[in-house]
């Protein structure tokens, strides 16, 4: 007990409370001492107990080891630190002396592991010899003036202004070769169109699919085609036109959320908001676009083609295939989110094709096999 001292009501440079438990009692190695029952502050810097009538502190930095000892039937949990030597020079104290290197805090309510864990990186990170250096620096910076602040200020903004136009260039000369790249690929999948007969055709379709994801190459814009309804609906063709192929490829159903990246990915540079994407899916109508937006139970907008049938068709024989499935498996079987997977179960179990049989496993989905499967 000989490196405690009493407590100092003066907060050290840079110091922080970290955490703060009740009824500890303090041991003088192994031996009870008077200090019982108080509750225990630890800080970035230091250990403080206090009992509200007195106070007092362990520097951090004498603290050279923790261990912890588990409850036993009659014994509470302790935290052991094994401490340096005593200071010299050190502030007053309720000891003199100790014959004992280490003390025990003894936690009488819990919180002894949370404490050894928090005593143990705290001691790792050593902030109390971080808070002289930050001290030391901020003094040599006040030394400076405010000429020299200034000056470091202007200096950052200068640099600040030279990066930004710097990538500006990179970014008009990458839309520059942009449209080119997109206008090349358009070339060649006219070509590619006049051989998607001749041998090697599948081969040939692969390639046309992927250079005609490169993007669009004259995407609509506020500046040609407008504002308000018009502009939407136009979004919503072009919209329509991008999102034939792929909606294919993901079963009928695609979330808004990966409508919107697909179509600015493919559009490249003339980016559009999320609010104009779903205000152009709202134009979007089963008779004109062979699809249309609609609104799950949940929340949840998708852009759903024209299909229905086909999709539940699909939908029906997956689950017969695998006998029953929740929407996890069906998210992994079929490749589509976990959301549009749920979704499309419960459309199911709606439309009276599927049935559910909830089990402490989970939620799983049956065909029903009262009901017609759906035809088209």
């Amino acid at each position: 007990m000989d490196r405690w001292s009493w407590q100092s009501k003066t907060t050290k440079a840079a110091e922080e409370k970290k955490s703060h438990i009740p009824s500890v009692r303090l041991y003088n190695g192994d031996d009870k001492t008077e200090f019982d029952k108080g509750s225990l502050e630890i800080t970035t810097h230091r250990i403080i107990w206090n009992d509200g009538r007195r106070g007092i502190e362990l520097p951090l930095k004498l603290v050279v080891r923790v261990d912890s000892v588990e409850a036993t039937f009659t014994k509470s949990a302790k935290v052991v630190l094994t401490l340096s030597p005593p200071d010299h020079a050190r502030d007053p104290g309720p000891v003199q002396t100790s014959k004992y290197d280490f003390v025990k805090l003894s936690f009488l309510k819990g919180g002894h592991l949370d404490a050894k864990a928090l005593l143990v990186s705290l001691l790792s990170e050593k902030r109390w010899e971080k808070g002289v250096v930050a001290m030391k620096g901020s003094s040599s910076l006040m030394g400076g003036g405010l000429v020299h602040i200034e000056r470091q200020i202007e200096s950052s903004r200068a640099e600040t202004d030279q990066s930004l136009n710097a990538a500006f260039r990179d970014i008009d000369a990458l839309m520059d070769k942009g449209k080119d790249m997109v206008a090349l690929a358009e070339r060649i999948t006219v070509k590619l169109s006049e051989k998607a007969d001749s041998p090697g055709g599948d081969e040939t379709l692969e390639l046309k699919s992927h250079l005609l994801s490169i993007g669009i190459s004259n995407p609509v814009t506020r500046e040609t085609h407008g504002t308000g309804t018009k502009y939407h609906a136009s979004l919503g063709d072009e919209l329509a036109r991008m999102l034939r192929a792929p909606l294919q490829q993901c079963g009928g159903v695609m979330s808004v959320s990966e409508v919107y990246c697909r179509y600015n990915r493919a559009r490249g540079v003339a980016l559009v908001s999320p609010e104009d994407v779903v205000n152009a899916c709202k134009t979007l109508t089963p008779a004109h676009h062979g699809m249309e937006l609609k609104r799950f139970s949940s929340g949840v907008l998708v852009v759903e083609g024209d299909n229905f049938n086909s999709v539940m068709r699909t939908l029906v024989d997956t689950i017969t295939e695998n006998t029953c499935v929740s929407a996890l498996t069906l998210s992994s079987i079929m490749a589509i989110p976990l959301m549009l997977a749920r979704e499309r179960l419960m459309a199911g179990e709606q439309h009276g094709l599927l049935c559910r049989d909830e089990t402490e496993e989970g939620i799983f989905f049956y065909k029903n096999l009262f009901v017609e499967e759906p035809r088209g």
